[in-house]
C-alpha cells in the first residue's frame, strides 16, 4: 500500500510541476480535434489544475520578491492590438546568477532560459495564458515604480483578450507601505544594487587612522530624460528609507558614446549601513550579491565605523579589510549557492 501511495504522490508532484507548461498544448489539441465541442469541460478541468498547481506557493512574500525582481532587471512586452504575438515577461540575469534563474523557474513551475552570449547573461523568459495570469497574479499591488504602467498594461490585455467571459483582474496601484515590511526591496537589490568597501591606507603623516568606509547604492538611469523624472519620486522614498540624500549621478551608456542622467540612493554612514544590516537580515538576497552582503556584512562586524575604535592593531584590520575587499563583486572566483536552499520554501 505504501508503495502505491508512494507512486501517486510521484505522480501528484510531476503533475503539479508539469501542468503549468503542457496543458495548453494539450488544450489546443483537443479542441482543435473536436472543433469546440469540448470547450466548456475542458475550460473547467483547465480552471482546476491552474488552482492545484500553485496550492503549495508561498504567494505573498515570492510576489514581492519577483516584484522588485521585475522592476529592476524586468521587461514586460504586451503586443498591439490585433498583433499575432503574445505578451512577454522576461528577467534578466548575469550568467554567474543562471542558479538563481534556473532556482526561479523551478519554483513558479514554468518559463524557460534564454541565453545572451554577446552580454554574458540569460533571460527568464515566461509565455503562454496561465503562466502569464498566474504570475500577474502574484506581483499585482506589489510594484513600486513607473514600471506599473506596463503591468497595468498587460492586466488591461489579459481582461479585455483573454478573460472576456470571466472575471476581470482588479488595476491594483502602486505599493507604499514601508520598505521594511516586505522583500520587494531584496528582489530590487538583486537586480541593482551595490555592495562595496573603500578603504584608505593609514600612514605616520596626513591620515593616521585611515578609513573604512562601507557603502551601499541603487541607481536608476533612463535614456529617455522624461521617463527618469518619473523615477525621481520612488528614489526620493528610497533615499529616505536608506537614510541618505538622492543624488544626480552620471553614468556610461550602453554604447560609450557619452555620459545619461541617473539618480542615485547611496549610503556610506552608520545610520545607512545598520538599516541595511537590519533589513537583509531579514529578507534574504538569492543572487550572488548574498555573498557580498555576508562579506560587507563581516567588515561591518569588525569595526565600529570609528577610527578610534580601531586601536593598535589597525593594520592588521585594514589587511583584513583588503582581504575581504579582494574577493567581492567582479573578484569573486569562488561562488556556494547553499542559500537557494531557502528560497520561499
Amino acid at each position: 500500500m505504501y508503495i502505491y501511495f508512494a507512486m501517486f504522490s510521484g505522480i501528484i508532484m510531476l503533475l503539479k510541476k508539469n501542468l503549468a507548461i503542457c496543458w495548453e498544448l494539450f488544450y489546443i489539441k483537443i479542441n482543435n480535434k473536436y472543433k469546440g465541442q469540448l470547450a466548456g469541460n475542458l475550460e473547467i478541468l483547465r480552471d482546476f489544475t491552474q488552482e492545484f498547481s500553485l496550492s503549495h506557493n508561498k504567494t505573498n512574500q515570492l510576489g514581492y520578491y519577483l516584484a522588485g525582481l521585475i522592476e529592476a532587471d524586468g521587461s514586460i512586452i504586451v503586443p498591439k492590438e490585433k498583433s499575432k504575438n503574445t505578451p512577454t515577461i522576461s528577467i534578466s540575469f548575469n550568467n554567474i546568477d543562471r542558479p538563481l534563474a534556473l532556482c526561479i523557474k523551478d519554483r513558479i513551475g514554468f518559463g524557460y532560459l534564454e541565453n545572451i552570449e554577446s552580454r554574458n547573461a540569460l533571460r527568464l523568459i515566461i509565455r503562454g495564458r496561465f503562466n502569464i495570469i498566474k504570475l500577474v497574479t502574484l506581483i499585482n499591488g506589489k510594484f513600486r515604480t513607473p514600471k506599473i504602467e506596463k503591468l497595468h498594461d498587460l492586466i488591461n490585455y489579459i481582461n479585455n483578450i483573454w478573460l472576456i467571459f470571466k472575471e476581470k483582474l482588479i488595476l491594483l496601484p502602486l505599493n507604499t507601505e514601508s520598505l521594511a515590511n516586505n522583500n520587494w526591496l531584496a528582489g530590487f537589490s538583486d537586480g541593482d544594487a551595490c555592495f562595496n568597501i573603500n578603504i584608505t591606507w593609514p600612514d605616520n603623516c596626513k591620515n593616521v587612522y585611515g578609513q573604512i568606509r562601507l557603502t551601499f547604492e541603487i541607481v536608476q538611469s533612463r535614456m529617455d530624460l522624461v521617463h527618469l523624472e518619473k523615477y525621481k519620486e520612488f528614489m526620493n522614498t528610497l533615499s529616505g528609507f536608506l537614510q541618505s540624500k538622492l543624488e544626480i549621478h552620471y553614468i556610461s551608456k550602453y554604447d560609450r558614446s557619452g555620459k545619461q542622467k541617473a539618480w542615485r540612493a547611496r549610503i556610506s554612514n552608520k545610520k545607512g549601513t545598520l538599516v541595511i544590516v537590519n533589513y537583509f537580515d531579514k529578507y534574504s538576497l538569492f543572487s550572488s550579491k548574498y555573498l557580498n552582503y555576508n562579506d560587507w556584512r563581516s567588515v561591518h562586524n569588525m569595526l565600529d565605523i570609528k577610527k578610534e575604535h580601531i586601536g593598535e592593531n589597525k593594520l592588521d584590520v585594514y589587511k583584513k579589510v583588503k582581504d575581504i575587499k579582494n574577493r567581492m563583486n567582479k573578484k569573486r572566483l569562488v561562488y556556494n549557492w547553499d542559500h537557494l536552499n531557502n528560497f520561499y520554501i
